[in-house]
C-alpha cells in the first residue's frame, strides 16, 4: 500500500470532527508549498451531508457535491466515473465508515 493511502485510510477512519481538522491543515499546508494560487475547495458542505446521512450509506463509497448525492456503490471507481460523467473536475469521493457506538476500553 503507498504511503499516501495509508493517510486517507487512516484519515477517513477519524471522527468527522478530526477530519475537518486533518482538510483544514491540508489546505495551510498548500498555501504554504506556493499553491495558494490555485482556488481552494470548502468541503464543510459535503462533510456535514455525510454526517447527516452517516446511517443511511454505511460501508459504502459516496461522491457529494455541496449538499447533492452525486453517486454510491460498494465500487469506489464506479462513484468516481459516475461524478466525472457528470462533469465534476474534482469530485469529493469518501468511504463512509460507520460510527463505532461502543469506545474502547482498555483492560475489560
Amino acid at each position: 500500500m503507498k504511503l499516501e493511502e495509508t493517510i486517507l485510510e487512516t484519515v477517513r477512519r477519524l471522527p468527522l470532527a478530526k477530519q475537518r481538522k486533518v482538510l483544514s491543515y491540508a489546505d495551510e499546508l498548500e498555501d504554504r508549498d506556493g499553491t495558494a494560487g490555485r482556488p481552494s475547495q470548502n468541503r464543510s458542505r459535503e462533510l456535514k451531508w455525510i454526517e447527516e446521512h452517516r446511517d443511511a450509506y454505511s460501508d459504502q463509497w459516496v461522491a457529494v457535491e455541496g449538499d447533492r448525492l452525486v453517486a454510491a456503490d460498494g465500487d469506489a471507481l464506479k462513484v468516481f466515473a459516475a461524478a466525472k460523467a457528470e462533469g465534476i473536475q474534482t469530485p469529493f469521493v469518501v468511504h463512509i465508515v460507520p460510527e463505532d457506538p461502543y469506545p474502547f476500553v482498555p483492560g475489560w
